[in-house]
C-alpha cells in the first residue's frame, strides 16, 4: 500500500470526512455505514491507519479490505503507522495520562514545562501527517475517531489544527453496555448544534454505563444515540436475503453450515476452559450433525488458539471474513460469547452462546447471586453454560429447521433495532446546521 496517495480533487475539498484508525477492524466496520453514507453525498474519504495493528486487523476482514481499497479517486488510505512512530505515540499517551492524573496540569510551573514537552510529540505526530490532509486546516472537515481516543494528546493536537472541523467519536464494536435493561434512560429530543464534538453511541443506556465523569463527561461532548448503524435494514437488506435464501436449501445440501465465533485465552478465558469450549463445540456438532463444515472466526486477538490444532481436519476451516459475510452462508451461529450474536441474529441465523458467565465473571451481567450474558438478557441466543446444554441447543436448532426460537426477544433489542435503522436521521440534522449538506442531497 502507499503511504500517500496523489491529491483529489480541489473541487471538492471542502467536503472530506477523515477516519482515524487505531485499535482494530471494528472501529471501521462501526463506522463504515456512516461512511458510504458520506461517500454517496459526494464527499472525499480518508482512511487514516495510526497502527500496523489494525491495518492487518482490516486487511484480513475482505469486507472492509475491499470498500476502502476499491478502485474510487475519492478515497485516500493513509499508513502512518511504524514502530517508531507507535512506542513515540505511547510515551506522549502515558505520560500525558500521568500528568493528570498527579494533578500537575494545576501548577503553573508544571504546566508550562509540560506544554513544551508536548510541543515535541505534537510536531512528530503533525509532521507525519500527509500533505493532502493538511491542506485542509482552513476548510469544514469531518473526523471520527474511537471514543477513547478522547483520552489522547493527539486529540487535542488534531482539534487545534482543524479548528473548523466537526468531531464524532464513535465504538469500536457495537457492544451493549447496559446492563439494567427494563431500566428508563433520559434521552433528549434535540441536539445542541452548536457544538463540534459529538459522541455516537447505540442507546442511552450504554452512556450510563461508561461514563467517566472526565473526557465523556464534557460540557462540550454533544451525546448522540444513534443506534448501530451496521444493523440498519438499509445496510443490511440484501445480506439478510443472501442468508434467508442459504438457510432455505439446509435439506437438500450434503452438509450444513455451523459457524463458531471463538474466543481465545486472556482476560476473560484461561487456557483449559479455551481448550474445552472448542473440543467440546467440536464433540457436540459431531454427534448431532453428522455431516457438517465448521467454519472459525477467531476473535482479532486470538492468537495462540487451540483451533489451530484440528486445521487438518477437512471439516473445520478457519475464515477471516468479515462476520456479516460469513454469516450469510452458516445454518448456525456458536458464540463464545461475542458482540458477533447481534450479527448473526440481524441476519435471521440462530445463535447459540457457548459460554459460562459464572465461572468467568468479567464485563458479565449480575443477576440475583450469579451472572448473565448481555446477549441471554436480550433473548437473541440460546443459552448453553457446559456442554450438556450445548448439547440441548443444538438439538432444539436442528429440529427447528434452522429458524430462530419463537421467544420473543427484550423490548431493549427491538427498541435498538428502530433506532439503528433511523440513524442517518440525527446525522442529517449534524450536517445540515453545518451547511455540509443540503435537503436536495
Amino acid at each position: 500500500m502507499r503511504e500517500e496517495r496523489k491529491e483529489l480533487d480541489k473541487s471538492n475539498i471542502n467536503k472530506t470526512a477523515i477516519a482515524f484508525l487505531s485499535g482494530s477492524a471494528g472501529e471501521l466496520d462501526w463506522v463504515l455505514p456512516i461512511l458510504d453514507y458520506l461517500l454517496k453525498k459526494e464527499f472525499n474519504l480518508k482512511i487514516i491507519f495510526l497502527s500496523r495493528h489494525v491495518l492487518k486487523s482490516v486487511e484480513t476482514n475482505s469486507m472492509l479490505k475491499d470498500y476502502i481499497f476499491q478502485e474510487n479517486n475519492k478515497i485516500e488510505v493513509v499508513l502512518l503507522g511504524g514502530y517508531l512512530w507507535e512506542k513515540i505515540e505511547r510515551i506522549s499517551y502515558l505520560s500525558y495520562r500521568l500528568f493528570l492524573k498527579l494533578k500537575l496540569n494545576e501548577n503553573p510551573f508544571f504546566c508550562k514545562l509540560y506544554k513544551l514537552y508536548d510541543k515535541v510529540f505534537e510536531g512528530v505526530f503533525i509532521s507525519r501527517l500527509p500533505s493532502s490532509l493538511l491542506d485542509l486546516r482552513s476548510e469544514k472537515n469531518i473526523f471520527f475517531n474511537e471514543y477513547p481516543s478522547l483520552r489522547r494528546p493527539r486529540d487535542n493536537w488534531v482539534k487545534q489544527k482543524f479548528n473548523q472541523s466537526l468531531f464524532f467519536y464513535c465504538p469500536h464494536s457495537p457492544h451493549i453496555y447496559a446492563e439494567d435493561l427494563d431500566r428508563e434512560y433520559p434521552e433528549s429530543n434535540s441536539l445542541d448544534l452548536n457544538k463540534k464534538n459529538f459522541l455516537l453511541l447505540g442507546h442511552p443506556a450504554d452512556y450510563f454505563m461508561i461514563n467517566d465523569d472526565r473526557e465523556l463527561a464534557s460540557p462540550d461532548l454533544e451525546k448522540v444515540f444513534t443506534g448501530h448503524p451496521k444493523y440498519s435494514n438499509n445496510w443490511l437488506h440484501n445480506l439478510q436475503e443472501t442468508s434467508k435464501n442459504f438457510r432455505d436449501t439446509a435439506k437438500t445440501r450434503e452438509k450444513i453450515n455451523i459457524l463458531i465465533l471463538s474466543r481465545g485465552a486472556g482476560s476473560y478465558l484461561d487456557d483449559e476452559s479455551h481448550k474445552n469450549l472448542v473440543e467440546n463445540t467440536i464433540k457436540v456438532i459431531r454427534n448431532q450433525i453428522p455431516n457438517y463444515n465448521l467454519l472459525v472466526k477467531k476473535h482479532p486477538r486470538e492468537l495462540n488458539s487451540h483451533w489451530d490444532h484440528f486445521i487438518d481436519d477437512p471439516s473445520i476451516k478457519i475464515v477471516n471474513d468479515h462476520i456479516l459475510n460469513i454469516a450469510t452462508k452458516a445454518d448456525i451461529a456458536i458464540t463464545y460469547w461475542t458482540s458477533g450474536a447481534m450479527d448473526c441474529r440481524t441476519l435471521g441465523v440462530p445463535v447459540i452462546e457457548y459460554f459460562d458467565p459464572n465461572k468467568h465473571p468479567k464485563q458479565q451481567v449480575p443477576e440475583g447471586d450469579s451472572y448473565t450474558t448481555i446477549y441471554r438478557k436480550l433473548g437473541v441466543v440460546l443459552s448453553a453454560s457446559n456442554k450438556e446444554e450445548l448439547d440441548v441447543a443444538v438439538s432444539r436448532v436442528v429440529n427447528e429447521n434452522y429458524t430462530i426460537s419463537s421467544d420473543t426477544p427484550h423490548s431493549f433489542y427491538t427498541e435498538l433495532i428502530a433506532s439503528s435503522n433511523q440513524w442517518h436521521v440525527k446525522i442529517d440534522e449534524i450536517l445540515l446546521s453545518s451547511n455540509l449538506i443540503n435537503n436536495k442531497n
